[in-house]
Order: structure tokens, then C-alpha cells, then sequence
């Protein structure tokens, strides 16, 4: 009997696959309108107005990626972990997910700017390296897939030939 599938169903792969790439970019969005957008002023350079929606937009991702994951931890990182496939890859992924979960609850919540500073730093690298991350565990998974596909049919073609031999040799009088 085999075991059921590590990939995910085609809808939960979108769902992560959107709601992560809205996540990012808007994350990415933000650090660009923080730092780099300002609009003159009569005292001088002050924020953009779109950049309080970006972040809202972040926000607002992030509890639906957080959603999203949850759902996967029961069955494609359990099964997967039982199974002993994409495990450095999972595992490294997962750690700085909590880390990025960690540091973005500190950015709500903490006040001081001597510490927000280099949360926030570690925060967004790590997030912006985040769909590199995620593009090398998906491309790990499917390459294991196929080395696994490839074992077995190489295995079905051998033992047919064995047992193809062994028929012969039974016909023989």
C-alpha cells in the first residue's frame, strides 16, 4: 500500500502560491514606499499615503499565509517528515517562518525604537528571502518525486524481467 501524496491539491497550492506572493510583495512594497517614496511637505519629506495601506495589505496577507500553513502542517509536513523527504528544506523553511512570525509580532507590538531597529532589519531580509526559500523546497520535493518515480519504475521493470526469466525457465522441459 502506498502512503497518500506530499504535494499539495492544485487549490491549496494557489492559495499559498497568491496569498504569499501578496505577502511579500506587499512587505516589499512598503520597505520601498518606507524608505525610498517620501512626499514633500510644507516641513519638509513625510510619508507617502499608500504606505499605511501597504501595510495594512501585510498584515492582512500575513494572517491568511498563517492560515494557509496551518492547514498544511497536519498532513504534507507530517506526512513528509514521517516519510524523511525535504527535510533540511522543510525544516530550515519552518524556522524562519516562526522566526518571521516572531519578529512581526515584535514589530506590532514593541515600542522601542532600539529594539524595533534591528528586528525589523532581520524581519524584512529574511522575508524578502523568503520566495527563494520556498522556490528551492518546491524544486527539492519535485526533483525527490521524480528520483522516486524513476526508482520504482526501474524496479517494476526489473522485476518484470525476472519474472519473465523465471517463467521461462519453469516452460522449460
Amino acid at each position: 500500500m502506498t502512503s497518500p501524496a506530499m504535494r499539495l491539491g492544485k487549490w491549496h497550492q494557489g492559495y499559498l502560491y497568491v496569498v504569499g506572493t501578496l505577502l511579500v510583495l506587499s512587505g516589499a512594497l512598503w520597505l520601498l514606499f518606507h524608505y525610498f517614496v517620501r512626499m514633500p511637505g510644507q516641513f519638509g519629506d513625510s510619508p507617502h499615503p499608500l504606505e499605511p495601506w501597504w501595510l495594512c495589505i501585510h498584515g492582512l496577507s500575513a494572517a491568511a499565509f498563517l492560515i494557509g500553513f496551518g492547514s498544511v502542517l497536519p498532513g504534507h509536513v507530517r506526512r513528509a517528515w514521517v516519510a524523511r523527504r525535504n527535510r533540511i528544506s522543510g525544516t530550515f523553511f519552518f524556522s524562519l517562518l516562526a522566526l518571521l512570525i516572531a519578529t512581526g509580532y515584535g514589530l506590532y507590538y514593541l515600542g522601542e525604537d532600539s529594539v524595533r531597529v534591528p528586528v525589523s532589519a532581520v524581519h524584512w531580509l529574511v522575508g524578502l528571502g523568503m520566495p527563494a526559500l520556498m522556490g528551492w523546497h518546491i524544486w527539492l520535493g519535485r526533483a525527490s518525486r521524480k528520483l522516486k518515480h524513476a526508482a520504482a519504475a526501474s524496479a517494476a521493470t526489473a522485476s518484470s524481467v525476472e519474472s519473465e526469466q523465471a517463467l521461462r525457465l519453469v516452460r522449460k522441459p
